[in-house]
C-alpha cells in the first residue's frame, strides 16, 4: 500500500480531503486514527458516509492505526492507495512515536479554540502544537500547509516556529 497524503486536520473527512486531495490523488482507502472517534461507533459512521463509494474509510485508535501503517499487508489488505489522517499534531507525533514512517506531513486546517493563536491563515496553535511540530521536524518529516492541491504551500520550520512561540 502506498500512503499518498499523512494529513493533519481537525475536521477529519470534508471537502477539502474528499474532492480536493481525493480527486487529485485517486485513494482506495481514508485511515482516520483517533482514538475518541474509534471509540464512538456512531461518529465512526458518520465519517465513513461521507466519502465517494469507491473509498473505504477505516477509523482506528492510535496504537491500532500505527500498527496497520506498520503492516499494510496484514492489515489492510487490498488497498492501493491510503490518505492518513489525525486531527492534531500531537496524534501525527504518536503516529511516528509508534513506528510509523512518515517523510511528509501535509498540515491542514487547525481552526479557532481558546489559548490557541494564528500561525497562518486556518491554521491556529498552541505551546503543545509547536513542540509537536518541533518532535516531528527532528524526526525528519517535512511539514507543510497546503489547504488543497495546487494551492499556496508554506513550509514549516524552526524559524517560523519560532517566530510564532514569540508571540504565544
Amino acid at each position: 500500500m502506498n500512503l499518498v497524503l499523512a494529513r493533519i486536520d481537525d475536521r477529519f473527512i470534508h471537502g477539502q480531503v474528499t474532492v480536493g486531495w481525493g480527486q487529485r490523488l485517486q485513494p482506495d482507502l481514508i485511515l482516520l486514527a483517533n482514538d475518541e472517534i474509534a471509540a464512538d461507533p456512531w461518529q465512526a459512521r458518520v465519517y465513513a458516509a461521507t466519502v465517494p463509494p469507491q473509498v473505504t474509510v477505516s477509523v482506528r485508535g492510535l496504537g491500532a492505526a500505527a500498527a496497520a501503517l506498520r503492516d499494510p499487508a496484514a492489515a489492510l489488505p487490498g488497498h492501493e492507495r491510503a490518505i492518513l489522517l489525525t486531527g492534531s499534531p500531537a496524534d501525527m507525533h504518536a503516529l511516528v512515536a509508534f513506528g510509523v514512517a512518515l517523510d511528509r506531513v501535509n498540515v491542514g486546517g487547525m481552526h479557532f479554540q481558546a489559548g490557541k493563536l494564528e500561525m497562518l491563515p486556518g491554521l491556529y496553535v498552541d505551546r503543545d502544537d509547536l513542540a509537536n511540530f518541533r518532535t516531528l521536524l527532528r524526526r525528519g518529516v517535512r511539514l507543510a500547509v497546503q489547504a488543497v492541491p495546487g494551492g499556496r504551500e508554506v513550509l514549516v520550520d524552526d524559524g517560523l516556529l519560532a517566530a510564532v512561540e514569540a508571540r504565544l
